[in-house]
This record gives structure tokens, C-alpha cells and sequence, in this order.
């Protein structure tokens, strides 16, 4: 079943939606973030960031490709000085990722983007596993089939999605596969696939947030800053 979202690809319609984020309740997460591109990191281009909202029930796309810098300097209705780049910086808005360091660090250096207020979910569910099993952290995949909770149906169609997606990056040359998300108008199995893993992480951070120990949500605060600070080097790999 296809999942909903919003496309945003105007200063007006964004300025719209910053308005509406920055009114959401901060007490617990309500931002849930992921980015789609070329070679995403320092040395590629961002093409989309998808924001799922929880409390709006909804996910938006936000096509980076389109609005160019005016993705980070488009100001809220009635919101002076309130833009995308304040709110992805503002370390009082909990913001969850999963695995923030590529996403950081194209942000950081492509868009001059200093994120904060992250919550890194790979981190948080190498936590929450028994200490003989965090030798390794996994990938999403794996943690969406351990702890999403979709039934065998519901995962066959995401597995379908994302296995689209896969195939994109496996045949051909990485750069023609990472072009494919600058193309407009935007294929709709592309889409589904740039937003459908955001739209899972609320579940998967509550799901955590429940059984993390104390000391354990201390590390992941800790070893989240430091996966940050690695868009500041002057190297990345």
C-alpha cells in the first residue's frame, strides 16, 4: 500500500510547512528524517529530505534538487529568521535518524547545515541489544525486519519498495543510479521508495525509546555528537 506524502517544491509551499513543524510539541520526537541523493555525503549533491511529521500523520518531501538553496533560507509564514537550516540546527527540536553521518555530513558541507538535536536510531537499537551482541551495529533493513512489527504482507511490499531502489544502485554506474533523483517530474516507485523508511522509524524509536537503560541513552547521546563532528573533518570517507 502506497504511503501518503506531500511534496514540496515552492518557497511558499515550504514556508507553509515550516510554519506548521515549528509549531509541533518538543517534548518527545516528532521529526523523523531521512535524505536521498547523488554519492550523499561532502562530495555529491542532495536531492530530497524526507520529513515525517508523526503528529501530522504525514510525510513531506522536500525537493532539494528544485529549490536549491532556497531549502534552507525560505523563512516560515509569520516566522521571521525560521527556516529549515534554524530548525535541522536547533538542538531543543529532537530530530531521529537513523545513521546521521552521511546525511550530516552532505548538509554540513553542501548547505553549511550544522545539525543538533539529533537522535541517531542505529545507535539506539545497538544499545538496546544484549552485551554480548553489539560487537556490530545494523543497517536499516535489518532493523525494520527485527522490529517493525509489519506483518508478512505488509514487509513483502516494503521489502518490494526497497529492493526497486536496490537494483537501481547495483546495475549501472553509481552516477547515473544517483541521478535518477534529480530527474523531475519524480518517478512515483521512487518517491515510495525516498519516503517509505522514514515513514517506519517512529515506530522502531518507540519500540526502543521503552527499553533503553539510562546509561545506555547517555552513550547514544555521546556517540551521536561525535558522529556529527565527523562533517567537520577535513576528510570523510
Amino acid at each position: 500500500m502506497p504511503y501518503e506524502y506531500t511534496l514540496i517544491d515552492t518557497p511558499q509551499a515550504l514556508a507553509s510547512l515550516l510554519t506548521k513543524l515549528y509549531e509541533l510539541d518538543r517534548t518527545r520526537p516528532a521529526l523523523f528524517i531521512d535524505l536521498e541523493g547523488y554519492d550523499l555525503c561532502r562530495h555529491g549533491r542532495i536531492a530530497l529530505i524526507t520529513i515525517h511529521a508523526s503528529p501530522l500523520a504525514m510525510t513531506y518531501l522536500v525537493d532539494v534538487t528544485v529549490l536549491g538553496e532556497a531549502s534552507f533560507t525560505t523563512e516560515g509564514e509569520n516566522l521571521p529568521g525560521k527556516t529549515l537550516k534554524s530548525l535541522l540546527e536547533d538542538k531543543e527540536i529532537p530530530k531521529v535518524l537513523f545513521d546521521c553521518r552521511n546525511d550530516s555530513d552532505a548538509l554540513y558541507n553542501l548547505y553549511n547545515v550544522d545539525m543538533a538535536g539529533v537522535i541517531d536510531l542505529q545507535l539506539m537499537e545497538l544499545a538496546t541489544r544484549k552485551r554480548r551482541k553489539r560487537a556490530y551495529v545494523n543497517g536499516l533493513a535489518r532493523t525494520i525486519k527485527d522490529y517493525s512489527g509489519l506483518s508478512p504482507e505488509a514487509f513483502a511490499e516494503w521489502d518490494e519498495v526497497k529492493s526497486y531502489g536496490k537494483k537501481i544502485f547495483d546495475t549501472g554506474d553509481p552516477e547515473t543510479a544517483g541521478l535518477l533523483f534529480e530527474e523531475r517530474p519524480l518517478d512515483e516507485k521512487l518517491i515510495q521508495y525516498s519516503i517509505q523508511d522514514a515513514t517506519l522509524l517512529p515506530g522502531l524509536y518507540d519500540t526502543f525509546d521503552k527499553v533503553i537503560e539510562p546509561s545506555w541513552r547517555k552513550k547514544v547521546e555521546n556517540e551521536t555528537y561525535w558522529r556529527l563532528q565527523l562533517a567537520r573533518q577535513t576528510v570523510y570517507y
